[in-house]
């Protein structure tokens, strides 16, 4: 666990927020973000509770991106670290994910790449076979004390997380998001696999923050957040084929020769991956075409009617 972790339950210097006051857009955001990965947490299905958790930690993480931008600099210290402190937790749950998001990495080629059902099959065998054992305590359960822990720190520390932007802040705070992501599109180089798993970090955190003003304007807001969601679908996918093509050349060779399935396999994958790359990028070009400083203003736009209506 990183030193973040010790640094997410330490105390804040910043006056807790009125109990009168009504609570930010932020504070209701963070509360059911909270409430989503702690019910997360009950569930009795093993990869139900770690997909629900992973949900929910990547929200909290989003919108803890944005609580970074107070300008307190005790509270923006605090949402720094609770978020890289999820992030390292949510980490101990990515075994029982990784072999789901391969299966469906190995079903997607067949649908869309035109691999063979057989080399499917055989891949799929071969790959299994290399699995690390699942430790006891299948899911959540090996992983619940400090789940639980990272949960009762944040808890904690939500009230002031919540009131640490008012709405100019927050809106601030959505257009720097936004930049950042339009930059890191325009950057993106759709030949490597780790500027596009970068960019992916960004429309998530992006696909989560707008969430926040979809009820300024819920028709184009539900819109916006669901292209968003179909960017960071493509980019997912590009992801796990990065990862499965990196398992498919790490397989041994006998007598000199690779598995007979590694070849169509890589050969699918890169023609996957091309397309998916093409095809992720044409979208972000339209999602983010609009200027930092125009996207601020339009936001302002929709979140000062419905405030003025209130």
């Amino acid at each position: 666990m990183e030193k973040g972790s010790d640094s997410a339950a330490a105390a804040v210097d910043s006056p807790v927020p009125a109990e009168d006051a009504p609570p930010t857009r932020l504070a209701l955001a963070l509360g059911e973000a909270f409430t989503e990965a702690q019910g997360a947490l009950a569930l009795r299905d093993p990869e139900a509770a770690v997909h629900g958790v992973r949900k929910g930690f990547k929200r909290l993480r989003a919108l803890l991106r944005l609580a970074e931008a107070a300008p307190a600099r005790a509270v923006s210290q605090r949402a720094r670290a609770a978020r890289r402190a999820l992030a390292e937790t949510a980490r101990h749950l990515a075994q029982a994910r990784d072999t789901a998001a391969r299966e469906d990495a190995l079903d997607d080629l067949v649908a869309k790449a035109g691999l063979a059902k057989a080399t499917r099959r055989a891949a799929g065998r071969a790959l299994a076979s290399t699995d690390a054992p699942v430790p006891e305590g299948d899911g959540v359960g090996a992983h619940r004390a400090t789940l639980e822990a990272e949960m009762a720190a944040l808890a904690e520390a939500l009230p002031r997380l919540g009131a640490a932007l008012d709405e100019e802040a927050l809106l601030a705070a959505l257009a720097a998001s936004y930049a950042k992501a339009r930059r890191a599109g325009r950057a993106v180089d759709p030949a490597d696999d780790e500027s596009l798993h970068e960019l992916r970090k960004d429309v998530i955190a992006q696909r989560y923050q707008m969430e926040l003003v979809i009820a300024d304007w819920p028709a184009l807001g539900q819109f916006w957040v669901d292209e968003l969601q179909r960017l960071r679908d493509k980019l997912g996918k590009h992801h796990d084929l990065a990862v499965l093509r990196a398992l498919a050349e790490a397989q041994p060779a006998r007598a000199g020769r690779r598995p007979a399935w590694c070849a169509p396999l890589l050969a699918a994958i890169a023609a996957r991956q091309g397309k998916l790359a093409h095809s992720a990028l044409r979208l972000h070009a339209r999602l983010f075409a609009e200027k930092p400083k125009a996207f601020r203003r339009r936001l302002s736009a929709y979140m000062s009617a419905v405030s003025e209506r209130k």
